[in-house]
């Protein structure tokens, strides 16, 4: 902590004489010309001269001392020399600078010492609260890409936005945004132009709402945000429409598909008219009530944030509207096709498994899918399958509807739905065996003894004829995972595949054996290693220090062969699991015998070939 220094010892015993007879100036001038303005200040300091006291520490480059007596002297623009003269010291002079304004109270000129610390942002963004300025507090933490926090920052803001409450508004508006919200940006903006900003501000501000507008789907409210502006060549200044056609697609799910390019947001996109074979006024009751379902449950889904879920840019069930991102692969139905994935079913698997994964999370919500056509079911980059839109079956009703072929109806709709039932979750599990025995088999129908006993008891269950048989997506899930053999309980899986061992069975089915990692190991490393508890790595019983205390290979385990490959199921799960240092340290200790052959015939890394190493 700082404290002013007693500067008496650089006085000579002639000079200390002259203090004690009140003679301070003149001793100051005379230390001044001696080369010693720190004393100078010290003793202008004793007869509250501050002004002369700044001047001389000032000169003596002592920063804290000026910044000290500063603070008494009313003049700002000697304020303003010391503050400088601080902004441009070291770190630690700042660090201590900042401890006595804070005690003054002074929190904007806090912020301004901040500055220059862009590790601080929380700390100088806090300092302008304080002292009042939170409109430069949501910019600091805006310039720092914290556009969440900043948009917090602004906290409550008026109904109406006359003087700072429209700048604060219009960084509201760019910070809304930013976060997607478009709602929120057309709100703030619409009030800060009410509340008048300056012109240079007004151009871009307008435009800005003109593109949230066009984003909401108001296109034309969006023109007339934007009209008057001259040579603006924004799309969202000239829209015609929100949506430039290029092509037709197959319509997979009711009236007419484009795929299109969002001209807002760039994005490309599918567009599908529900409604374009119907005639403008031929749309009944039924219809809307139709579109109603479809759109309540499709934006239902969403809310979940699912990745196996396809995601909605919009739907509008007033004008039969539904546009989705175009999809980066191929539909499901393109994967069934001969021989079918019966003889490498890993494939079938994790493909079905990550839709089962999006049912279970809607199923938990009590939501149903209803429409699990494989002509529906597209693929993300990843080549992952998304769940089409919730609700489509509300659609089937429709005389125009295309909710795919005749045959994909027949054999992958529940049959209890083809009588006439309504949908449930159990009619969707119906749907999913269907999908993964198409898969297997390579036929849209399903050749059932083409596929091997393992999947064909999982499909036997999700396809039971009483849906009261049928296992819930939970279950189901269980079911699909191949289980991957720990090492605490490493053994040949038969019909309890899938059952979990207590710990004190894992241990006693396994053993231990006590490993010690070499030296060259990093600390940092071996904390990862044994806070991962990764199923393709020998399981960490415990650790103390470089000890390890593994769960040693049973009996029915052997290392790799050496013209033996590794299954690279585990090596692609560890790439994807470790940090890319502790993947460096494993990859420089690798070796065949590194790696321990599972009875079901993973491979596994041994820690204690590699701990030791």
């Amino acid at each position: 902590m700082y404290r002013p220094r007693d500067r008496s010892d650089e006085l000579d015993p002639g000079q200390r004489q002259r203090l004690g007879a009140g003679r301070h100036e003149a001793v100051a001038r005379e230390l001044r010309g001696a080369g010693k303005p720190a004393a100078a200040g010290w003793v202008l300091e004793q007869i509250w001269d501050f002004e002369g006291a700044l001047a001389a520490y000032l000169e003596a480059e002592l920063g804290l001392d000026a910044l000290r007596v500063a603070l008494e002297v009313r003049d700002p623009d000697s304020f303003e020399r010391a503050l400088k003269a601080l902004e441009a010291g070291s770190e630690g002079e700042r660090r201590e600078a900042i401890a006595i304004l804070k005690r003054r109270g002074r929190h904007l000129d806090v912020a301004r010492l901040l500055e220059r610390d862009s590790a601080r942002v929380d700390d100088r963004a806090d300092a302008l609260r304080s002292g009042g300025d939170r409109l430069a507090a949501a910019r600091a933490l805006a310039d720092a890409g914290r556009v969440a926090e900043a948009l917090a920052s602004l906290g409550s803001l008026g109904a109406s936005a006359t003087g700072g409450e429209s700048a604060a508004r219009t960084l509201a508006a760019r910070l809304a945004w930013e976060l997607g919200d478009a709602e929120a940006t057309v709100r703030h903006a619409q009030i800060a132009l009410r509340g008048g900003i300056p012109e240079a501000d007004e151009a871009p501000l307008q435009r800005l709402l003109g593109r949230a507008l066009a984003s909401l789907g108001h296109d034309l409210a969006a023109q007339i945000a934007v009209r008057g502006l001259e040579h603006d060549a924004t799309p969202e200044a000239t829209l015609p429409g929100r949506y430039l056609v290029r092509r037709t697609l197959p319509s997979t799910i009711s009236g007419a598909a484009y795929e299109g390019l969002d001209r807002v947001t760039l994005q490309e996109v599918e567009i599908h008219l529900l409604l374009a074979d119907y005639q403008e006024g031929a749309i009944g009751g039924s219809l809307r009530s139709a579109l109603d379902r479809f759109a309540q449950r499709a934006e239902a889904a969403l809310r979940l944030d699912h990745p196996a879920i396809r995601p909605i840019t919009r739907i509008d069930a007033d004008a039969g509207l539904l546009v989705l991102p175009h999809a980066e692969g191929p539909s499901l139905r393109g994967s069934i096709r001969a021989p079918g994935m019966a003889k490498q079913p890993t494939r079938a698997r994790a493909l079905i498994t990550f839709l089962v994964e999006g049912l279970a999370a809607a199923h938990r919500r009590g939501m149903i899918h209803g429409s699990l056509l494989p002509s529906q079911i597209v693929s993300d980059a990843a080549g992952r399958p998304l769940l089409g839109p919730f609700g489509a079956d509300a659609l089937a009703g429709l005389a125009a509807t295309r909710t795919g072929s005749l045959a994909e109806v027949l054999t992958i709709t529940a049959p209890e739905c083809r009588r006439g039932a309504p949908v449930s979750t159990a009619s969707d599990i119906y749907s999913v065996g269907a999908l993964f025995a198409a898969l297997l088999s390579g036929d849209l129908e399903g050749d059932l003894d083409a596929i091997g006993p393992a999947e064909r008891r999982i499909i036997d269950a999700a396809m039971a004829a009483d849906p009261a048989d049928r296992p819930e997506a939970e279950a189901l899930l269980r079911m699909l995972r191949v289980r991957v053999a720990d090492a605490r309980e490493l053994r040949p899986l038969g019909a309890s595949q899938g059952a979990t061992l207590g710990p004190d069975e894992r241990i006693t089915a396994a053993g231990r054996s006590v490993v010690t990692a070499a030296s060259t190991w990093p600390e940092e490393l071996l904390d990862e290693l044994a806070r991962s508890d990764h199923p393709w790595v020998q399981p960490i019983l415990d650790r103390e220090g470089p000890t390890f205390i593994v769960a040693s290979w049973p009996a029915t385990c052997r290392p790799l062969g050496p013209a033996e490959k590794t299954d690279e199921t585990s090596v692609e799960a560890l790439r994807g699991a470790l940090s890319e240092p502790l993947r460096a340290a494993i990859n420089q200790r690798l070796s065949a015998d590194a790696w321990v052959v599972a009875p079901g015939g993973a491979t596994m890394l041994s820690l204690e070939t590699l701990l030791p190493r």
